[in-house]
């Protein structure tokens, strides 16, 4: 039977300062953590850190998962515990990782709020982009709307806070944006490229600027890559310069809000955001017809490029993006019907030549 109960939110005080301030007393029991569904156990021994275990597994490795909740609960029943000792660190050392990896979680959230989000890649097929590195290029593969974060990081074998630090610059890149809901294909799974031989040196990088980890220019603190794939060139110390994302002339901007979910964890430090207010909303007219009339210039230009066979593929796309507008999807809904009509191009084994002309096709109607 337990001798005593120590219990609050994460929110209101950081677990590693509790777990520390349980273990300088030299207690012996176990922390209850949970957030949502997902639930961890962390065991000490004589103030120690001896033993965790979560849903996914146990150890050093399920101790750091809990730092992907920021805003869970705790509850630390005194009392002995028969378990395994798993974790040999000192509680310094595993307190100090605990903690850097919330606080850089707590940044990466802001742009990536759940491991459970779809990632989806903005990019036209065939456009390759500028500045990536090999590991967020498979990313950018992988990223078609089926897979989830946490998904990722299984198919990729990575750790999921390191998925979620190169998603967090690919989409302050402009080159992901984040779904509530699992759509499109199951993307083909190639393995991972291969290391380079250790005789082979490394190129130089065009400034040092370029290849600090992202955690070092977000003020987290150094962290030691995995390998050389570690290094972005993605998230520059000053804004991405503007991006092939189809900006609409006449209209404005419309970002997509991302789902608040805590699947993954929410930052607790960040403001709520607003959704913003539909770019077409039914009470204007106007804007609404002018938003449709720019997809029925897309379904044509596309039309004078793509043989018709694939002109029946073009009209039932329009149609759907008619049908988003209507519902206030505004400008987002056109962005999308070109990128819609390049992916079924692709789809339909249109060759790359002709993808490469129905894209410059679609970028025209963007920059005129």
């Amino acid at each position: 039977m337990s001798q005593g109960v120590i219990q609050g939110s994460m929110r209101e005080a950081p677990l590693p300062d509790i777990i520390q301030l349980v273990s300088q007393g030299g207690k012996s029991g176990c922390f209850h953590v949970q957030q949502d569904a997902s639930k961890a156990r962390i065991y000490l021994k004589d103030g120690r850190i001896i033993h965790a275990i979560t849903n996914n597994g146990e150890g050093f490795d399920a101790l750091m998962e809990v730092a992907l909740w920021l805003e869970g609960s705790y509850r630390f029943e005194e009392g002995p515990q028969e378990v395994p000792a798993t974790i040999t660190k000192p509680n310094a050392s595993i307190l100090m990782e605990l903690g850097r990896r919330m606080d850089e979680w707590r940044v990466i959230s802001q742009k990536v709020p759940s491991v459970e989000l779809y990632p989806q890649s903005t990019l036209l097929p065939g456009e390759t982009p500028q500045g990536v590195n090999p590991r967020e290029a498979r990313l950018l593969n992988l990223a078609t709307g089926y897979y989830s974060v946490a998904e990722l990081a299984e198919v990729t074998q990575k750790p999921v806070l390191t998925v979620a630090k190169d998603l967090y610059g690919l989409v302050m890149a402009g080159h992901i944006h984040l779904k509530g809901i699992r759509s499109g294909k199951a993307p083909k799974l190639e393995a991972a490229p291969a290391a380079a031989p250790a005789s082979t040196p490394a190129p130089a990088p065009a400034s040092a600027i370029d290849l600090v980890p992202i955690s070092e220019r977000l003020g987290l603190g150094p962290v030691v890559p995995e390998s050389r794939e570690e290094e972005t060139a993605i998230v520059r110390l000053q804004a991405p310069p503007p991006l092939p994302t189809f900006p609409i002339q006449g209209f404005p901007e419309a970002e997509e809000s991302l789902p608040v979910t805590v699947g993954g964890g929410v930052a607790s430090d960040a403001p709520p955001v607003a959704p913003p207010k539909p770019a077409a909303s039914a009470d204007d007219p106007v804007r609404m017809a002018k938003l449709t009339a720019f997809t029925q210039r897309i379904a044509q230009a596309a039309k004078t490029v793509l043989p018709e066979a694939h002109h029946e593929m073009v009209n039932r796309l329009q149609a759907r993006s008619t049908q988003q507008i209507i519902g206030g999807e505004g400008p987002e809904a056109v962005k999308g019907l070109a990128l819609a009509i390049s992916r079924g191009a692709v789809d339909a084994g249109c060759d790359a030549e002709l993808v490469r002309t129905l894209n410059a096709q679609l970028k025209a109607l963007f920059t005129k």
